[in-house]
């Protein structure tokens, strides 16, 4: 059956025939250039996506950067007819360039044709044979389900003459024969991947769009959380008035939010019938399914088949590979279903989750078994699951999933089983629950008594003797450590094979901590070896991360970063990349790249830990928040660096944690506050501080908590309190080797002495730290002293004292202090009038300022946005409401014509540089 094209007058919406109005905020998308540059070797660019991924947008906006000539035709509704589809068509093509079909639209007028095929026919017949390249855009075409118009495109794409290039926008394959197309190499694609925002192209439109900072981590997050879906990211711009409620709304789309759920029940409408709504409502539980799961799962014979109905919907069904086998929903859409299964009471969803677990461990996929069976709280699903794959949870270093299953089941039926003991002790020895890991242990001990023989029993206290030296070792009692790893030696173990991989790692780390660093090293060497023998991932990058760390400490930091090297490779070997021990992996690359000054490196180690730790929850962000508070106040982002320090005081508050990470984030906190001269927070910050023992600080760790306590005596101008502290230290780590300490240690000497006016020991301590420097590499140890720093170099170099490489080494650490913002010094320039008419009296200001004069609160809020601080935040530091400093602003911007506050940083950073020399 085919269509007459009857003739007659129609009438043309020109609104249909137009490239759409670019939308505020637009981002230019030039990652799409090459593929739009190749369109000249094939005839059809197909862009493939659920609603709101942009796919108009994008194209609009890349055509008209790109000045290409471009025939726009927006289907509708009534479009899905071969003779208004045929009108448009032509109508399309002779707008964009007159003479290209004027018979064609003539003759749809006076006499019609027979059917479509026959129309495209005498179409391209009309149509030069040569012209200059010409795109046709057929937008929304999954409107389109007419099979004469589908036929007549297959072909119009065969047939089209060469400098002509069809681009499909719609939400669905279209049937035109686009699988032979991609066979030949005759099509281009673009899909949901791409489309999506990713994080540079979100924290563009973020900066255009929000009157507020929102940190990278922040922005990585919601991308993340939505996978780029450009609608969501807006609804996030339009909705959170601040950058809290920016955080606070990210964290809520894991649970669901109403505006998308809205948007889901227009987008499902009236599409499906109670089957496939029944289908999509059980395959919700899965995070990824394939046919046979969501035949066990759903209740269907023929999966498959409901399931190609579903996507071609276009709804938020996305395949995982190029297979077509496994699928997943959108994480959004996935959370509305959720949200109505919840709702519906036909549904037993503890029935569903069992018969999910039941799947996935007949497709050999524990973890996801033990999952649902988790959250169907069937205890003899995860006693089973446990009890053949724990082992392989714990060497893994599946953590999270390992505390969910032990959390539901009964003690008593732990303690019966000496695996399951040794897994719930281990879990509770990595959360910090240390007196929570004995009472498991005691109690196991106390029951197995009764059951187990004298052979068994004494291998299962061998076991519980490596959880508990790891136990004494977080308590920093190397010595019980070191005792109870060696008692854990003695017997091979039965019930968990890593015990005696674990005791290993003990032992180099007692050694570490004690001062031993050689011998910890070819310990953690060996644990490596005995790891890797094992096949326990876990413990082999645990190790080395250790040897790392050791190396760091010996100032060899070259050195640890070819181990993380060996680390990365490893992890790549065995397709690790979401082991959560990668996280300790990151962080410490990302302390070696801030030591180097390497700051965006540093930045994006810090930001990869967090997302690996996303679902093991934020209060293990700690460190990683240590690290972006860091690059964050070596950028001089005053703001932003205060927010994560916020942070960190809040997580530090509420939590537990070791030494190390507690001296290292205090460190952070000091140096911030030092910068900002709150001295009010250093005070209070000696009357809670962790206390020290210089003898015992054989370690960085301990020998940072200490060297914090000197810090803290400085930044107060107490050079005194400080000085038998830092020689106590450095007397320390000299006798054992921490050279990177030593380093620290000279800088902060260095820092002492000219307080105290020593000229001269405090150069001595100075060059002794350049000198060092030569195999540390340090950078950012220097940089920490705040521009006193540049003062002290320039008298090194002007005494003459050092040369050759260290000479080279004094001049880049000034070249990069000096290009360091000074927080405070942005606050004080502000307040002085004189400054002020010094910059307006410049011949190189712009015009604006002289004949717009800024009023001196407007002089001051400029340059407090310059210092990075919110519009909260300048409330505060001015004592005025929120709403004065937004009327202020809009003030300002007026009178200098600024659009964005990236505008207004910007011209205060070229004012005041000239005053400041910077």
């Amino acid at each position: 059956m085919t269509t007459t094209i009857v003739p007659g007058e129609r009438t043309f919406i020109s609104a249909k025939t137009l490239p759409p109005q670019a939308p505020a905020a637009l981002i230019a998308r030039e990652k799409f250039n090459d593929t739009l540059h190749e369109t000249n070797s094939v005839g059809l660019m197909l862009v493939q996506a659920p609603a709101g991924y942009g796919k108009t947008t994008t194209t609009a906006e890349r055509l008209k950067a790109l000045e290409a000539d471009v025939a726009w035709y927006r289907l509708d509704a009534p479009d899905n007819q071969p003779g208004q589809f045929a009108a448009y068509l032509a109508h399309t093509l002779e707008s964009n360039r007159p003479g290209t079909c004027p018979d064609t639209l003539r003759r749809l007028t006076t006499s019609g044709f027979d059917n479509l095929q026959e129309f495209l026919t005498h179409l391209l017949a009309e149509m030069p044979v040569e012209a200059e390249p010409l795109y046709v855009v057929l937008d929304d075409y999954h409107l389109i389900t007419d099979a004469e118009i589908h036929e007549a495109m297959r072909f119009l794409l065969r047939h089209q003459p060469a400098y002509l290039t069809m681009i499909i926008l719609t939400r669905t394959v279209p049937p035109i024969g686009v699988a032979q197309l991609r066979m030949q190499g005759h099509m281009l694609e673009i899909s949901a991947r791409e489309l999506g925002f990713d994080a540079d192209e979100a924290q563009h439109y973020f900066e255009q769009r929000l009157p507020y900072e929102v940190s990278r981590e922040s922005i990585e997050r919601a991308v993340r959380r939505v996978e780029g879906w450009v609608s969501a990211l807006q609804l996030v711009a339009t909705s959170a008035a601040t950058s809290v409620a920016f955080n606070e709304m990210v964290e809520q789309f894991e649970d669901g939010n109403q505006y998308i759920f809205d948007y889901f029940d227009e987008l499902l409408g009236r599409q499906l019938d109670d089957e496939a709504l029944g289908f999509l409502l059980r395959t919700s539980l899965l995070d990824r399914f394939n046919a046979f799961l969501a035949m066990r799962v759903a209740g269907h014979r023929d999966g498959q088949a409901l399931l190609n109905q579903l996507i071609s919907k276009g709804f938020f069904v996305m395949p995982l590979d190029s297979s077509g086998l496994w699928f997943r929903y959108h994480p959004l859409f996935s959370a509305y279903l959720r949200h109505l299964l919840a709702c519906s009471a036909q549904e037993d969803v503890t029935s569903l989750h069992q018969q999910a677990s039941d799947a996935w461990r007949e497709l050999d996929r524990p973890e996801e078994a033990a999952r649902h069976a988790v959250k169907a709280q069937d205890q003899q699903r995860i006693t089973c699951i446990l009890l053949d794959h724990g082992r392989a949870f714990f060497t893994e270093g599946q953590f999270a999933l390992l505390q969910q299953c032990l959390d539901a089941l009964d003690p008593t039926s732990i303690a019966d089983e000496p695996l399951l003991t040794l897994l719930r002790a281990w879990v509770a020895q990595s959360q910090y629950k240390f007196d929570e890991a004995e009472q498991w242990l005691a109690a196991a001990e106390a029951k197995l008594k009764e059951h187990l023989s004298d052979d068994d029993l004494r291998s299962v206290r061998c076991e519980f003797s490596a959880v508990r030296a790891q136990v004494a070792m977080n308590f920093g009692d190397s010595h019980t450590a070191l005792g109870q790893a060696t008692d854990a030696m003695e017997q091979e173990a039965r019930f968990l094979p890593t015990s005696k991989v674990a005791a290993a790692s003990v032992m180099g780390e007692a050694l570490f901590v004690e001062g031993h660093l050689k011998e910890a090293l070819a310990r953690m060497q060996d644990t490596e070896t005995l790891a890797r023998a094992h096949g326990a991932h876990q413990n082999v990058l645990w190790a080395l991360c250790q040897q790392s760390e050791i190396n760091v400490a010996m100032g060899l930091l070259q050195k640890a970063y070819n181990v993380q090297e060996r680390a990365f490779q490893y992890a790549d070997e065995y397709h690790l990349d979401q082991l959560p021990i990668l996280e300790f992996l990151y962080r410490i690359r990302s302390q070696v790249m801030w030591e180097w000054h390497h700051l965006e490196n540093a930045e994006r180690c810090a930001l990869q830990g967090i997302e690996i730790l996303e679902a093991q929850g934020e209060r293990w962000y700690l460190q990683s928040y240590t690290s972006l508070a860091k690059v964050a106040q070596a950028r001089g982002r005053q703001t932003l660096c205060a927010d994560y320090i916020q942070k960190i005081q809040k997580m530090l508050a509420s939590g537990e944690y070791h030494i190390d990470w507690v001296a290292n984030s205090h460190a952070t906190m000091l140096s911030f506050w030092d910068a900002v001269r709150d001295r009010e927070a250093i005070q209070r910050w000696l009357t809670a501080a962790p206390d020290y023992a210089i003898e015992d600080a054989t370690n960085h760790f301990l020998q940072c908590n200490s060297r914090n306590w000197a810090r803290a005596y400085l930044s107060l101008e107490q050079p005194e309190k400080a000085r038998p502290i830092l020689e106590g230290l450095q007397a320390v780590a000299e006798r054992i080797g921490l050279q990177m300490d030593l380093n620290r240690n000279h800088i902060a000497l260095a820092h002492m002495h000219w307080q105290l006016e020593d000229r001269e020991q405090a150069l001595f301590h100075m060059r002794e730290a350049l000198q060092l420097a030569s195999t540390t590499g340090a950078v950012g140890s220097f940089l920490r002293l705040g521009k006193v720093l540049i003062v002290i170099l320039k008298a090194l170099i002007n005494d003459q004292l050092i040369d050759g490489m260290e000479l080279q080494r004094a001049e880049r650490l000034i070249q990069l202090s000096q290009q360091q913002r000074d927080f405070s010094r942005a606050i004080r320039i502000s307040l002085d009038e004189a400054i002020i008419q010094d910059i307006i009296d410049r011949p190189d200001v712009p015009e604006l300022i002289r004949t717009s004069p800024l009023t001196r609160r407007e002089w001051q809020i400029l340059s407090l946005i310059h210092a990075g601080l919110s519009n909260d935040q300048i409330a505060e530091h001015l004592k005025v409401a929120a709403t004065t400093v937004k009327t202020h602003i809009r003030s300002l911007y007026q009178k200098q014509n600024i659009a964005h506050r990236s505008e207004a940083i910007e011209l205060a950073r070229d004012l005041l540089s000239k005053i400041q020399g910077e």
